[in-house]
């Protein structure tokens, strides 16, 4: 099981690389992004009273993919995320690589530079499985962007603020 769901989501993605090839469009490195984030995160005791929660951080670098929707931008993001221990002594951090797709939808109703997002993907490190996330964020210029998402994994939940980077 634990593998079943990478692949399924390689082959899932497929369609989208065989359209950008038929579209002729290529790589292009002005759809590029780096970003990184500070978190809190959050695991529930599998024991009852109450949860423990932990720092972290993660790195990550996204691709946006070209779409006929004016307003929303599609991100295939690939990162890395690390959190502090959760409890005293030993190695009780969650860290491990991950990968996403993100849907930024801008919204000029509120504000020309704000915008929402959602996220879905997989984490393969310590906490595998499906991620969900969803949050709002900010472009601060063409260039730079901040957000603010709620991501829930297989078996914690992360806060989590984010500055990036687009070329």
């Amino acid at each position: 099981m634990k593998y079943t769901l990478p692949v399924i989501f390689a082959i899932a993605l497929t369609p989208v690389a065989v359209q950008a090839e038929e579209n002729g469009s290529g790589f292009r490195a002005d759809r590029l992004q780096l970003g990184g984030s500070i978190s809190e995160n959050v695991v529930d005791s599998p024991f009852g009273g109450g949860s423990e929660d932990a720092l972290g951080f993660s790195v990550f670098a996204g691709y946006e993919f070209a779409n006929d929707m004016r307003g929303v931008k599609t991100t295939a993001e690939l990162g890395y995320s690390d959190t502090d221990d959760f409890y005293r002594g030993g190695d009780n951090d969650i860290n491990g690589l991950w990968v996403a797709g993100v849907v930024e939808k801008n919204l000029p109703e509120i504000n020309p530079n704000l915008f929402a997002l959602a996220r879905i993907g997989l984490d393969f490190g310590d906490d595998d499985g499906i991620l969900l996330g969803a949050g709002g964020g900010f472009h601060l210029s063409k260039e730079v962007d901040v957000r603010a998402e709620f991501i829930n994994k297989d078996a914690s939940s992360v806060y989590q603020a984010s500055l990036v980077f687009n070329f």
